[in-house]
């Protein structure tokens, strides 16, 4: 007896195995098409009547064996279609094999009522080894009662409990071998077909990705490069890229720290990031490209994932618009109407030359000067003549602090401001003293002056040396005040403010 069941038990076995393997690329479920379902269903009735052939043969025409469990998985797997196929060949099979009999007869209307109840019960959950459980127990129960009759039929109910004990061992210790064995093969295929899926989907990203994308080996050959990968280089097939070294495309400049970079990269002494490198193409072409690169595996080796992607224009157009900005940023700077500096630019200036002063404890100076009788000058000579004269003023001034070294600036209306860092009072005086005599040796008429037939400027100076807690507002007030002198005292000529020559400590 135990013989019998063990060969049942390896048969059980190996058809599972066998079933799982064929059913690995279409797998039976409750969403399978019904004719798939009648092929799944007329293969696991098959198998069950290979377990009769070998089933136990208990008593005259009283057969044992395990053929329930593939009807179980049957029902489990794709639901009632499957489960009446396999029953209606379990029944064919019983009464093919042994004919028409009172325990044939029974056997066979227990195997439809399985049928239908594993069928109807199943629900839609597919095989679990808690359900497996659960109808292999509501299994044996119908089968020993039809044991029960079937020996009660032949009179020999001696051989009940010894065939009830083996049978319901085995059937729970094999049923849960098996199906194990069948759930293994079964995940096992659907890991492989998503895995599959996934590399698909995988290649199809790549292939339509908008970068060009590589796969180079440790060794430096490319093993793979899609479509604008293909076009990035200007090649005309796969060929003539596809095991070529990467670094032949790689600009010499930055061939050796690339050859670093990958190094490290595949020694997991780096992570990976974005860079730029230049490539040069197979006609010789040279671009700016953005590259990531990254660890992968490919054909189960590690390996070089690089997405490139090529940059030249956005280069291009980032540098002309840094330079227009740049170029903006030089106007924003400058007076609108004599081309030197505006009174923003004159603030930052101060304010910097303000802070280095104070952080190095050395002198710095503000000249403020102003065109005397400007008022009158443009009622004379109109705002254009007015303008025109304020345009020669700033030109020689900016030209001689140019020659000096100094900055100077368009302070608002027909007044301006320099600025002179690092010198002694009195070389300060000496600069302001040429400006005023060189602006007055420009000659420009002044019909409205009641100094002179020109024109001529007053000019105010202030020279501290800063204290970091002060402002700079704090130097050009004095240099104002010193202004308001050299008005008071007769204009054309340059004033210290006497409080404002020491330091502003």
């Amino acid at each position: 007896m135990i013989r019998d069941f063990v060969i049942n038990a390896s048969i059980l076995v190996a058809s599972f195995f066998f079933i799982g393997q064929m059913f690995k690329g279409h797998p039976l479920t409750r969403e399978s098409p019904w004719k798939w379902k009648v092929f799944g269903g007329f293969c696991f009735g098959l198998f069950g009547v290979l377990l009769m052939e070998f089933s136990l043969q208990v008593g005259d025409g009283v057969i044992a064996d395990l053929r329930h469990i593939p009807l179980i998985v049957a029902a489990l797997q794709g639901g009632l279609i499957p489960a009446l196929v396999t029953g209606f060949v379990l029944i064919v099979g019983r009464i093919g094999l042994f004919g028409v009999s009172y325990p044939s007869v029974s056997s066979s209307i227990m195997m439809l009522l399985l049928s239908v109840l594993f069928g109807a019960i199943a629900g839609r959950r597919g095989l679990t080894m808690p359900r497996f459980v659960s109808l292999n127990t509501v299994g044996l129960i119908v089968i020993s009662a039809t044991i029960t009759l079937n020996l009660n039929y032949a009179g020999q109910l001696g051989k009940l409990y010894s065939v009830l004990l083996y049978h319901w061992a085995f059937s729970s210790v094999t049923g849960l071998l098996s199906v194990q064995v069948f759930l293994y093969i079964v995940r096992a295929h659907a890991s492989n077909r998503k895995l599959k899926e996934s590399e698909e989907r995988y290649r199809g990203l790549i292939a339509s990705s908008p970068d060009a994308t590589f796969v180079m080996m440790r060794d430096g050959t490319i093993s793979f490069v899609n479509d604008k990968g293909i076009r990035l280089l200007h090649a005309v097939s796969r060929k003539d890229i596809i095991g070529r070294s990467y670094f032949e495309f790689v600009h010499p400049s930055h061939r050796e720290s690339s050859r670093k970079y990958v190094e490290a990269l595949l020694n997991r002494q780096l992570k990976p990031e974005l860079m730029e490198q230049v490539f040069v193409c197979l006609d010789g072409t040279e671009m700016e490209t953005e590259l990531s690169i990254s660890l992968t595996l490919y054909k189960e080796e590690v390996a070089i994932l690089l997405s490139v992607r090529d940059v030249t224009e956005r280069k291009r157009t980032e540098k002309s618009l840094q330079e227009a900005l740049d170029k903006l940023q030089k106007l924003s700077d400058l007076d609108g109407l004599t081309g030197i500096p505006n009174r923003r630019r004159l603030d930052e200036y101060l304010t910097r030359a303000w802070a280095d002063s104070a952080a190095n404890q050395t002198r710095l100076t503000v000249v403020l000067f102003d065109v005397d009788y400007f008022k009158r000058y443009n009622d004379c000579y109109g705002h254009l003549g007015g303008d025109e004269a304020l345009r020669t003023i700033a030109g020689a001034a900016e030209a001689l602090m140019r020659e000096k070294g100094h900055f100077v600036a368009r302070y608002g209306g027909e007044e301006f401001a320099a600025v002179l860092k690092e010198i002694p009072v009195e070389e300060a005086m000496e600069i302001a003293e040429q400006l005023r005599a060189q602006i007055e040796q420009l000659a420009l008429a002044h019909a409205g002056s009641e100094i002179a037939d020109h024109i001529t400027v007053s000019i105010g100076l202030a020279s501290v040396t800063p204290d970091p807690l002060t402002h700079p507002e704090q130097v050009l007030s004095q240099a104002d005040k010193a202004l308001y002198l050299a008005k008071a005292e007769g204009r054309n000529r340059a004033l210290f403010d006497p409080l404002a020559s020491v330091s502003s400590s």
